[in-house]
């Protein structure tokens, strides 16, 4: 059964915002992490495809 309590988000899970898009994380051959919206071709370029190099974005895990 699908409950409130069920979806509450838990430490290590990620954060889920309703308002959010579906986005997900890759680690390319060179060890560079991208960020991408849900559902793109992983054997198509992460930068044609609309992806962020993390190390360019302007936060952190910390913020």
């Amino acid at each position: 059964m699908d409950t409130l309590e069920s979806r509450k988000p838990t430490l290590g899970s990620g954060i889920y915002h309703p308002g959010a898009r579906p986005m997900q994380v890759f680690l390319d051959d060179e060890g560079c992490m991208w960020l991408c919206d849900k559902g793109v071709d992983v054997s198509k370029g992460f930068e044609q495809q609309g992806c962020w190099k993390c190390k360019d974005l302007a936060f952190t895990r910390n913020d």
